[in-house]
C-alpha cells in the first residue's frame, strides 16, 4: 500500500467488524432488564424475608439469565482486551507505514533514538504529557507480547507514566491498576489503552489516524 489512504481503504472494514464483534459483548448486559427488589420497612423481618423470597421466585428466570449473561461478559475481559489489540494493531501499522517523523520529545530523548522505529511514534495530541501516537506504540507492543515479564524501552516507561499519576489535592502519587504492568490480575491492556486513547469507534479511531499523519 502506498498512500494513507489506499491502507484506511482496504483495511476499512476489518477494523469496522472487530468494533462490531467487540461491542457484540456488551448486548450481553443489555437484556434481560435487570429486576428490582423494592421493599419499604425493616429488613430484619420475617414479612421481608417472605416478600424476598416470593420476589425471587417470581423472578428466578430473569435472575438466573441475568446471572449467566453476567458471568459471560466478565469472563470474556481477555477477549475484549484481544480484539482492542488489534484494533491498536492496525493503528501501529498505519503510523509505522507512514510516519516520517524523526523528532523526538525531549524527555524521551534518552531512551528513544531518532531516526528509529519508536521516533515514528512521537507523533499526535497530547495524552498524559506524551503523544498519542508513542501510546500505540506501547498498546500494542503490550497486546501482542502480554506474556513477557519485562518490556524494552519506549513502552516500559509509557505504562509507567500512564500508571502513576500525582495528586494535587491529596498531595501524594498514586498508581492505577488499568496501567500498571505489575498488576497480577490483568495480564492484557489494550482495552483500557483504547479507552486512554478515545477510540472508542471507527469513525474515531479512523479520524485519529489521519489527523496523527496529515500533520508531519
Amino acid at each position: 500500500m502506498e498512500t494513507l489512504d489506499q491502507y484506511i481503504k482496504e483495511t476499512e472494514s476489518a477494523v469496522k467488524r472487530i468494533y462490531d464483534a467487540y461491542y457484540s459483548y456488551y448486548e450481553l448486559m443489555k437484556e434481560p432488564k435487570r429486576p428490582f427488589f423494592f421493599y419499604c420497612g425493616d429488613t430484619n423481618t420475617e414479612e421481608f424475608r417472605n416478600a424476598r423470597d416470593k420476589w425471587e421466585e417470581e423472578n428466578k428466570d430473569i435472575l438466573e439469565e441475568r446471572i449467566r449473561r453476567d458471568n459471560e461478559f466478565a469472563f470474556a475481559t481477555f477477549a475484549r482486551s484481544t480484539l482492542c489489540g488489534a484494533i491498536l494493531q492496525f493503528g501501529y501499522t498505519a503510523i509505522k507505514l507512514f510516519s516520517n517523523n524523526t523528532l523526538v520529545p525531549e524527555d524521551f530523548e534518552n531512551i528513544i533514538v531518532k531516526n528509529s522505529i519508536a521516533a515514528k511514534f512521537c507523533i499526535g495530541r497530547m495524552i498524559d504529557d506524551m503523544p498519542a501516537g508513542l501510546i500505540v506504540f506501547a498498546g500494542r507492543n503490550q497486546a501482542m507480547h502480554f506474556e513477557d515479564e519485562k518490556f524494552k524501552e519506549p513502552t516500559a516507561t509509557v505504562f509507567n507514566r500512564l500508571c502513576n499519576y500525582y495528586s494535587d489535592r491529596f498531595k501524594k502519587w498514586y498508581k492505577n491498576s488499568y496501567y500498571d504492568l505489575e498488576n497480577i490480575y490483568n495480564d492484557h491492556f489494550a482495552e483500557n489503552i483504547l479507552y486512554k486513547l478515545e477510540w472508542m469507534n471507527y469513525d474515531l479511531y479512523e479520524k485519529e489516524i489521519r489527523t496523527m499523519l496529515s500533520a508531519i
